[in-house]
């Protein structure tokens, strides 16, 4: 049978949903491939049944709670034990690099992560991966779903299309409403994340590639020459450059950004750094 762990009321504005099942953790913290000289960052550890057991083979593990009602009970257990660091406060709003400044080699980050924040956090992971190894996540299904999405499919969105730029994506499984108290609504998945430090295709600015993707996907389902001609044009190329930019990137003006890969992009953004070289 399933280890349940004990009760604590969740609470909606957190977006949580607390894991109970042991099996499931167990194999959470297996897809991350914990050592003895890990370093683990645990976002919104809850209840603190995937904490006991990264303490168990971690050298270090900082979780993140925001909950102060969770965060007493978390010290209680665990305060004692070596390797062990809670911060009281919101993941979105710590400085990662200053929290791990000291940390000799990237950390991994564990985590069933409130529903609420899923995307900014896989945002923040990847503006901080020259600190994160890996990421071994529990999300809602739907979201998972657009994370290991493709071009031209209907869940590929901005997070999917940035991600693809600095990091490889696999599923773990399917996570059904019964492993939590207080079961959600819908299906879970877990997501391990590996990311690289530099980018996996030649890019020659990251701040033009993260502006532009962020043009197109404000409106994607209008074509490019409605949302990346505009963006261009804003940059200070002009509109009949800049559909020879589209062009010369082989990309038609009537295609939608859905139907763009990671590599169209970063064509397109060294084709803008050229041309703005020039100017």
């Amino acid at each position: 049978m399933a280890e349940r762990e004990g009760r604590q009321r969740s609470k909606k504005r957190f977006g949580q949903h607390f894991l109970a099942n042991g099996a499931i953790a167990d194999r959470i913290v297996e897809a991350a491939d914990i050592g003895a000289e890990d370093i683990v960052l645990e976002i919104g550890p809850g209840k603190g049944v995937l904490t006991s057991r990264l303490l168990d083979r971690a050298k270090q593990v900082t979780c993140v709670e925001i909950d102060r009602d969770l965060t007493g009970k978390l010290q209680e257990q665990f305060g004692g034990k070596f390797g062990f660091r809670l911060i009281e406060g919101d993941i979105l709003a710590i400085n990662m690099k200053e929290v791990f400044h000291d940390t000799p080699v990237r950390i991994k980050v564990v985590s069933n992560l409130p529903y609420n924040i899923s995307t900014p956090v896989i945002d923040l992971l990847i503006r901080n991966r020259a600190h994160v190894s890996l990421a071994v996540l529990m999300t809602q299904k739907e979201v998972a779903a657009r994370l290991l999405s493709s071009p031209g499919t209907k869940e590929y969105g901005l997070t999917t299309i940035n991600l693809a730029l600095c990091a490889r994506i696999k599923k773990i499984m399917d996570v059904k409403p019964g492993a939590f108290d207080h079961p959600p609504k819908v299906m879970s998945s877990v997501v391990a994340i590996t990311f690289s430090p530099e980018h996996l295709f030649p890019l020659r600015d990251e701040r033009i590639f993260f502006e532009m993707t962020g043009a197109a996907f404000r409106q994607r389902r209008k074509m490019v020459r409605n949302t990346l001609v505009p963006y261009l044009v804003s940059r200070g190329i002009s509109e009949d450059e800049s559909r020879q930019i589209l062009e010369n990137s082989g990309i038609r003006p009537d295609v939608r950004p859905e139907n763009l890969s990671a590599q169209d992009f970063v064509r397109l953004t060294n084709a803008l750094f050229e041309a703005l070289l020039k100017t």
